[in-house]
């Protein structure tokens, strides 16, 4: 109950000063009526908006369309709106986002829409906010379902990988640390898999003389997040047979230094033991006629060879020159069969052609090779074309050889009317070897094993064409030099071979001039 002597605002004042905007309109939305507050919000006089404005003006064009489809046909039908977001547009241009409420009524004057309006900026924020936070969970969500399905995947793929590569996995308790095995892991002892296989069980199959040295990999292994576990032991297995294994593992420590993980494999290497073995025993052997070769065979050719040299000062006959012509020629082919021989064989045997580099004059060293070529292919027109400056590091021995072979590649399978182009160019960081040549284009299905030795294909009516050891011994030099090889041929551009080498130069702290 209000004492009598309290003096309350008057209703007029209530209106003007009313925490929300209020404003009377008429059917078509010119404002008749507006409180101060309102005016405030956006920035008008009330002579500014009354009969000047609709409420229509202060919409936006989103606004706009709302209230012709959805406002005005609702206060017609029922009456009122209630809780429409809208956003006025205020007299300095921002706009500010309300709250609505409307209600049509019907007096003897005729029919006003009577309206309330809040301003919804801190609502308007916590929606968006909401709204973010929602996107950012959703999103969230979805990485964490990706995450568990890559997570699956990954490990049904583990799985597969470790059952492929016959891998058996164990690990260590980390307070007690004794080790446990995977069941699986029953048949590298020779027993029916799977079953539980304890450490003392495993520990027991292991070769006495190699307990210690496993025992002491394993121990250090525990100790020390830098020190990973790898040792190969041999395993004595329940069905008598003796079994290579590798061990590997790593261990995982908390921010106190203590395991807090330790995870491991054992792989049966017994047959890659014995294959090694025998490869080992095959390069031996494959060495050890390496020097038969060179020694059986060079010094008879080089004997050969200072014969015909000392006869070469003779008085001879013309038909006794072209004789020695020929025996010098022969003699200069079966030394570079017997030296394509020697590399092919030391490539085979895995130790690859050894290369010494050295600072070049790649252009002089290639223009040198094409002369002497020129020399013993007398009936084919050589050229040399060169681009770009500077010194290269490369093994130029082995480069004329490289040279030699691609060319007489070239003479054997090309035409004798069109020259064979040698090109140089130096680039920035790599130099390129070229050799080009007409005639017919080697065929699709060559191609992919035209590098490897003994490979034959057929090229049309040439049924000698062949792609013997000269281009497994060029391809055997460029991977030396740790360049790429490549090959295109086609009927209208011709065979062209393309050796990329790098420069190698910061490798030697060699500068360019």
């Amino acid at each position: 109950m209000i004492a009598n002597d309290t003096v309350l605002p008057s209703a007029e004042m209530l209106f003007e000063r009313a925490a929300c905007g209020l404003l009377v309109t008429s059917r078509d939305g010119t404002i008749l009526r507006v409180n101060q507050t309102f005016c405030k919000w956006m920035g008008y006089t009330p002579h500014e908006l009354v009969g000047q404005k609709r409420i229509q003006d202060l919409l936006t064009m989103g606004g706009r369309i709302f209230h012709q489809t959805h406002w005005a046909p609702l206060l017609q039908m029922q009456g009122s709106v209630a809780e429409v977001k809208l956003d006025l547009i205020q007299k300095s241009g921002p706009t500010v986002p309300v709250i609505l409420n409307a209600v049509r009524h019907e007096y003897s004057s005729g029919i006003y829409h009577e309206l309330a309006v809040f301003i919804a900026e801190d609502r308007h924020k916590y929606e968006r906010e909401h709204v973010q936070a929602r996107k950012r969970a959703e999103e969230l969500l979805t990485q964490q379902l990706e995450a568990q399905q890559a997570l699956t995947l990954a490990k049904a793929r583990l799985r597969i990988a470790l059952e492929s590569a016959q891998l058996f996995v164990w690990d260590v308790d980390p307070l007690t640390y004794e080790r446990r095995y995977e069941d699986e892991v029953a048949m590298l002892l020779g027993l029916p898999a799977p079953q539980t296989i304890t450490a003392e069980q495993y520990e027991a199959c292991i070769e006495p003389e190699d307990r210690a040295q496993e025992q002491a990999a394993f121990s250090r292994a525990l100790i020390s997040a830098h020190e990973s576990y790898r040792c190969v032991y041999r395993l004595n297995g329940m069905d008598g047979v003796q079994r290579t294994v590798s061990s590997s593992g790593h261990s995982v420590f908390d921010q106190n230094g203590k395991l807090s993980q330790f995870v491991g494999v054992l792989q049966d290497i017994s047959e890659l033991t014995r294959q090694r073995a025998e490869a080992e025993d095959r390069a031996l052997f494959a060495e050890q006629m390496i020097g038969i070769v060179s020694h059986d065979l060079r010094n008879p050719l080089s004997a050969i060879r200072m014969g015909a040299h000392l006869l070469e000062r003779s008085q001879l006959t013309p038909k006794q020159v072209r004789i020695l012509e020929h025996i010098n020629q022969s003699t200069d082919r079966a030394q570079r069969l017997i030296t394509d021989l020697l590399d092919f064989t030391v490539a085979r045997v895995g130790q690859g052609i050894t290369v010494s580099r050295q600072p070049i004059e790649l252009h002089n060293l290639v223009s040198a090779s094409v002369a002497e070529l020129r020399l013993a292919f007398p009936d084919h027109r050589l050229e040399h074309h060169y681009s770009g400056q500077g010194d290269c590091i490369a093994d130029g021995d082995r480069l004329v050889q490289l040279i030699g072979n691609l060319v007489a590649n070239a003479v054997a399978y090309g035409v004798v009317d069109q020259a064979i182009l040698v090109s140089s160019h130096i680039e920035h960081g790599a130099f390129v070897i070229s050799v080009h040549n007409h005639g017919k284009p080697i065929e699709a299905t060559v191609l992919p094993h035209l590098f490897e030795p003994m490979s034959r294909g057929d090229s049309g009516e040439n049924k000698a064409r062949s792609v013997g050891l000269g281009l497994f011994i060029v391809r055997e030099i460029v991977r030396a030099h740790g360049g790429s090889i490549a090959v295109t041929s086609t009927e209208e551009a011709g065979t062209l071979f393309t050796a990329t080498f790098p420069r190698g130069l910061e490798a030697t702290n060699f500068q360019e001039s």
